[in-house]
C-alpha cells in the first residue's frame, strides 16, 4: 500500500471522528456543516484553475488521481454526513458517520494491505476489506446504537460500498451513499421493531 493512501485513509477516519465529536458536543450543527460544504465546493472549483494555498498542498499530497474534481472525496464526505444529520435522528446520524469513517477507512486499509480474495460482484474489492470494514463500523457505531443496529448497518453499508454505483457511466463516490445506507438500515430495524 502506498504511504499516500495510508495517510488518506487515516485522515478519512479522523475527519469523521472530528465531525461526530464536534456535533455531539454541540460545537457544530447542520448549518455550519452546510456552510463548510458550500465553501469546499467553491474551493474545489477554484482549485481547478488556481493554486489555492494550503488546499493545493493537500490536493497534491493526498488526492487520488482518478477524481473529476479536486477534493471530490472530501466534498462527498461532507455531503453524506450532512444528509445523514438532516434525515435521521442524532444517534442514527452519528452512528452512520462513524460507519462511513471507520468501516470505509478500515476496509480500504485492510483490503489494499492484506486483501487476497476478490468479491464476486466487484473484482477491485476483496472479502478481507469488507469483513474488517463491517467489524470496524460495528464497533464504532456501538457508541450510539445497539449491537444489532450497528452490525446490520455496517454490513449493509459495506456491501453497498463494495458495489460500484454509476449514473451515466459516472462513478458515484461512496462517501455519499454509505452513511445513507447505514442510517436507512438502522431506521428500518426500528420501524419493524427488531
Amino acid at each position: 500500500m502506498k504511504k499516500q493512501e495510508l495517510v488518506r485513509q487515516i485522515m478519512h477516519i479522523l475527519f469523521g471522528l472530528l465531525i461526530v465529536i464536534l456535533f455531539s458536543a454541540d460545537l457544530i450543527n447542520a448549518w455550519i456543516l452546510f456552510y463548510i460544504l458550500i465553501a469546499s465546493i467553491i474551493l474545489s472549483f477554484l482549485s481547478i484553475k488556481l493554486d489555492v494555498p494550503v488546499i493545493s498542498w493537500f490536493l497534491k499530497n493526498f488526492e487520488r488521481q482518478n477524481t473529476r474534481l479536486p477534493g471530490e472525496g472530501f466534498v462527498f464526505f461532507l455531503a453524506g454526513s450532512l444528509l445523514a444529520i438532516k434525515l435521521f435522528s442524532q444517534d442514527i446520524a452519528l452512528a452512520s458517520i462513524l460507519i462511513l469513517s471507520f468501516g470505509d477507512g478500515i476496509s480500504h486499509l485492510i483490503g489494499e494491505g492484506i486483501g487476497k480474495r476478490k468479491i464476486l460482484f466487484n473484482k477491485s474489492k476483496n472479502i478481507e476489506g469488507l469483513v474488517f470494514g463491517v467489524i470496524a463500523g460495528t464497533i464504532a457505531a456501538l457508541f450510539f446504537v445497539s449491537f444489532l443496529e450497528a452490525f446490520v448497518a455496517s454490513l449493509a453499508a459495506m456491501l453497498v460500498e463494495a458495489v460500484e454505483i454509476k449514473i451515466r457511466e459516472n462513478h458515484i463516490d461512496d462517501n455519499l451513499f454509505v452513511p445513507l445506507m447505514a442510517g436507512t438500515a438502522i431506521l428500518l430495524l426500528r420501524i419493524i421493531g427488531i
